[in-house]
This record gives structure tokens, sequence and C-alpha cells, in this order.
């Protein structure tokens, strides 16, 4: 089976980097495109559920993504392989992910997975696993 397109989840920890590099070197083995997704929080506050593609969004309409816009350019420019999109979604990453699946022809989505309390309680990627229409690589990180 050979992917074409990867999607990497960014929550921008530390830990999060073993995350990217999984993804980086998946994407150059299979000569795949890679792009990366951060889930945000407090866009809600603004009444924005769903996805972004950064590159058109008018980012005065919904200050606290100017933040984010850089973080994610500036990884997305520190990273030893080329981002093809860059995303934010808002809420359930369980169904914001459908959006970008589907346009941009995503066959996979890697995420971490920390072995923790609030993971137990709030299992994001458990949902994940019910809902997604694409492969799913999930990153174990553990707390040291």
């Amino acid at each position: 089976m050979s992917y074409r397109h990867i999607l990497v989840t960014v929550d921008f920890e530390e830990d999060n980097q073993l995350v990217i590099d999984k993804g980086i070197n998946l994407a150059k083995s299979l000569d795949a495109k890679l792009s990366l997704v951060h889930v945000n929080q407090l866009l809600g506050e603004y009444g924005f559920t769903g996805l972004m593609d950064l590159s058109l969004v008018g980012l005065a309409a919904y200050p606290d993504l100017e933040e984010l816009t850089q973080q994610l350019k500036t990884l997305a420019s520190e990273l030893d392989y080329d981002v093809a999109h860059t995303y934010v979604v808002n809420g359930d990453i369980s169904y914001s992910l459908e959006t970008p699946v589907k346009e941009a022809g995503i066959d996979l989505i890697i995420c971490g997975h920390h072995h923790d309390f609030w993971s137990r309680v709030s299992p994001t990627v458990g949902g994940l696993v019910n809902t997604s229409s694409v492969d799913l690589l999930i990153v174990a990180l553990i707390d040291k």
C-alpha cells in the first residue's frame, strides 16, 4: 500500500516532534505530500466550527489565528520536507477532519496519543478511530 497525502496532527508540545518526524519519514519514503493540522479550541468563541485552510482565510476576522498561523508557518519552514497545506481545526477532531481528507485527497492521518489520565477521560484518538474514513497511524507518546 502506498500513501499519497499524509496529514500530521500538531499540538506544539515538545513530544509532538516524534509525531511530525514519523510523518516526514513516511512521506519521504513514499514521495507523498505532507500537510499539518492543529486543533484550536478557542475559535469556538468566535462562532466558528470546522476547518480552515490558512492560505484562504482572512486573518483579520480571527485575531487569535495570526499567532497560530505564524507558528504553523514557522514550523512548516523548519521541517526537512515541503508542507502542502496547513489547517486549523476547531472543536472535535473526530469530525472536523472529514473535509480536508476529502478535499485534499488525504489517505493517512498521523496523530500522537498520550497514555495518561486526561487521555483516558477525553480520548481524542478513540473518537478519530471510530469516524475516520482513511487509515490512521497512532504514535504512542509515553510520559517519562
